[in-house]
């Protein structure tokens, strides 16, 4: 009976220790995958033109460690972003926020191409009216007799 007791507690702590393992390999690799997220929305304050999971600077390995260190003390993503915000300024986040002044650079591009394709329509409108107000140019009863002339000459010929 006692055998049949250890063979149980034994089966049973394999288990438990392959399922905290299990658990605790899964959460690494969220954790990972959050780093990796945080990480892409970060400017490398070092190269400017990538990401801080695309560059290899020391600068941005140190960001990724601090990253990884926020996630684990229990920070939310925003919070972490925030973190890195206050100590460089927001040109460190690759898509600035959409608010204040940001929000107007948002805004512009579609304001301008709004404003020039007002502009063209108004212009090809205003050009058509002049090509209207001038008309086509009449003929003289004497051209118009010449042109049919010619214009049945040249197929009777053929």
């Amino acid at each position: 009976m006692m055998t049949s007791f250890k063979s149980c507690l034994v089966i049973f702590s394999s288990l438990l220790l392959f399922s905290i393992n299990f658990l605790y390999a899964q959460s690494e690799s969220e954790i990972e995958n959050r780093v990796r997220t945080l990480a892409n929305q970060l400017r490398c304050p070092t190269c400017q033109s990538q990401s801080v999971k695309d560059s290899d600077a020391g600068l941005s390995l140190n960001m990724k460690i601090k990253i990884r260190d926020l996630i684990q003390k229990g920070q939310s993503d925003a919070e972490v972003l925030d973190y890195f915000v206050k100590r460089y300024g927001e040109w460190i986040l690759r898509s600035p926020p959409k608010s204040g002044f940001n929000l107007l650079l948002w805004i512009m591009p579609g304001i301008i191409m709004l404003i020039a394709t007002l502009v063209l329509l108004r212009s090809l409108k205003q050009k058509s009216r002049t090509v209207d107000a001038i008309g086509k140019p009449s003929l003289s009863k004497a051209e118009d007799l010449e042109i049919s002339r010619r214009f049945n000459n040249v197929f009777k010929n053929k």
